[in-house]
């Protein structure tokens, strides 16, 4: 009998390190697999990845080409493109039912398009009300496991998040399929999700969305009222219509 139970633990043993190695061995898999399933059902707008690398030894990893497109309702390809984003994990941290800390997180060089509608809304406003409804919704569990969806229960605290060297294109029927772009200012969050004990991947990417999106309109009021004296000369005597519409833009 004591020498079944033995064999019967080994086995239980080997079963577990399989288990393990598949976990480990896989991670990179699972967590691009992840990322665009929630980011999808998040944004309501497909989330793609090109590559993921994380290493649990030394606790950096990087994700490469992630990709955001738009809602329903809007023409442009995509409203971000993520080029690279390195992140610090505190290695510690990761196994447990605790939140995952992120000491640092960095995205380099992101590309935004912002899409005006003729109601005056934008395609990253759109974005940004899709991922705080599944925040608060089956996405943002409020506790260690999930509420009524099978979104991750773990949460996660970042310390510092960086975007830095963005650039931003403007697309609006008036500007007549011209796009202007311009450069992003770098934006600088900390301690996302600390006060309340770890957020959920929702409720980061709400926070992200949010600050990106804010950062864009400003840039995009600016650049565009660049453009409106160019616009005013090119319709001539429609100039007060266009002043006009371009009073809606960005919701103002």
């Amino acid at each position: 009998m004591v020498k079944k139970i033995a064999i019967a633990v080994v086995i239980l043993l080997v079963i577990i390190a399989g288990a393990a190695y598949f976990l480990l061995s896989n991670l990179d898999t699972i967590v691009k697999a992840a990322i665009e399933k929630y980011g999808t059902a998040a944004t309501q707008a497909t989330v793609k990845l090109d590559s993921v690398k994380i290493s649990l030894t030394s606790g950096e990893g990087t994700l490469s080409g992630l990709s955001v497109g738009n809602p329903k309702g809007f023409a442009t390809p995509q409203a971000l493109y993520l080029g690279s984003i390195n992140l610090k994990l505190d290695t510690s941290t990761v196994t447990g039912s605790g939140p995952i800390v992120i000491p640092e997180v960095t995205i380099e060089k992101p590309q935004v398009t912002y899409e005006v509608a003729a109601d005056g809304g934008s395609n990253l406003q759109t974005i940004e009300k899709n991922a705080m409804a599944y925040a608060g919704g089956n996405g943002g569990a409020s506790g260690g496991g999930t509420t009524s969806g099978s979104a991750p229960g773990r949460k996660l605290i970042i310390n510092d998040l960086y975007v830095r060297d963005g650039q931003i294109a403007i697309s609006h029927a008036l500007l007549r399929g011209k796009m202007p772009s311009a450069s992003l200012p770098t934006i600088h969050l900390t301690n996302i999700g600390k006060d309340k004990g770890g957020a959920s991947p929702a409720q980061i990417a709400q926070q992200v969305l949010g600050s990106i999106t804010a950062s864009a309109s400003k840039v995009a009021n600016i650049d565009l009222g660049k453009q409106l004296g160019t616009l005013k000369d090119a319709v001539g005597g429609g100039a007060g219509s266009v002043t006009d519409q371009m009073k809606g833009l960005l919701g103002k």
